[in-house]
């Protein structure tokens, strides 16, 4: 297999190629990389391609290092059908090999099933110890009446989502960003994480355009929920959102997920990713609440999405290989961790 540049003509129609693969994801759009360019990427894209025959596309993400080094990271690629992967892998890093590159991180959507790893490393493909992109998420398959849905929900999330309609929370489309803001930086502020710049997010809204959608959850006048949801051909994402901490005994977000749902379907999404759960499944099912929070403090989050039912799946994971052997301590010695954070 060979990986070869994108053709300017390829480059103009690239998230159709992307589409075409039939493994579309959100962080192969152009859209994806028109956003990571404000925190230093650029992007390079390829197709491959084995005895005249196209096997996939990927979108590599670009940072410069001093020195003139880079680093290279293909988010949730290559696009290429499982089995052809590492193969894949090894033909980006011949086509990268020109460059001063130290190291190619990938995170395709390739399930961790048994042997893959093994097959992985006998293409000369190793797991990385960081990762971008979550490891496990939860798929709702949109294909679905939405009654089978509902009935496929715990029941707990089933009540508070009546609960949210009966008590007349309401749920719309907005396009001010402040007022989805002003309820992403209460959550930031409650549960303690870093929030983007308002420029990325004003960045990444306009690089979505039509796929994306900021969703709100109201009380009267009061903002209680927000939700950033996109979609790419048959597949959904929600992105950023979160519950205000207002009006918590009407679960406004519950309701608000619920609909985001049933708005993407609509709109002909058949998967719906709730974008990531914990790295260690098992601290979200111990039978101590507390604990689990002290051991990560999404396993709360974590639980919240399995309510909604859902298949939970588990990727191979971040996986890594060397493009100029003499440059890969540089990443491996401090930039590694560093820039898999900038890359999220």
């Amino acid at each position: 297999m060979r990986a070869s540049p994108a053709t300017d003509a390829e480059a103009q129609g690239w998230d159709e190629l992307v589409v075409v693969t039939g493994r579309a994801h959100l962080a192969q759009t152009a859209a994806w990389a028109d956003v990571k360019a404000i925190t230093g990427w650029s992007a390079r894209r390829f197709t491959f391609d084995d005895g005249g025959a196209r096997h996939g596309v990927a979108q590599v993400l670009m940072k410069r290092l001093p020195l003139g080094i880079s680093v290279a990271y293909a988010p949730r690629g290559p696009l290429v059908e499982a089995a052809r992967v590492g193969e894949a892998i090894i033909a980006l890093r011949d086509a990268l090999a020109r460059e001063r590159c130290a190291s190619l991180l990938c995170d395709p959507e390739v399930p961790s099933g048994a042997g893959v790893l093994e097959e992985l490393a006998r293409a000369g493909v190793r797991r990385s110890p960081v990762f971008v992109q979550p490891r496990r998420t939860l798929l709702m398959d949109l294909a679905r009446e939405p009654e089978d849905l509902l009935a496929a929900m715990k029941k707990k999330t089933r009540q508070y989502i009546h609960k949210a309609e009966r008590g007349g929370v309401v749920t719309e489309e907005t396009h001010d960003l402040e007022r989805f803001l002003r309820v992403l930086r209460a959550v930031a502020s409650r549960d303690r994480f870093a929030l983007h710049s308002r420029a990325y997010f004003e960045k990444l809204v306009t690089a979505l355009g039509g796929r994306g959608e900021m969703l709100m959850a109201r009380v009267g006048d009061d903002d209680a929920g927000a939700l950033l949801v996109a979609r790419v051909a048959d597949r959904a994402w929600e992105l950023y959102g979160g519950w205000s901490g207002a009006h918590g005994e009407l679960r406004p977000f519950y309701l608000l997920k619920w609909r985001a749902m049933l708005r993407m379907r609509a709109k002909g999404a058949r998967r719906y990713d709730m974008w990531g759960l914990t790295e260690h499944p098992e601290v979200a099912s111990g039978s101590d609440a507390a604990s689990r929070h002290a051991a990560d403090p999404l396993a709360g989050v974590e639980n919240f999405k399995l309510g909604f039912g859902g298949e939970v799946a588990e990727w191979v994971g971040a996986l890594e290989v060397p493009v100029r052997p003499m440059l890969y301590p540089l990443w491996t010695l401090g930039a590694r961790s560093r820039l898999a954070r900038s890359a999220a």
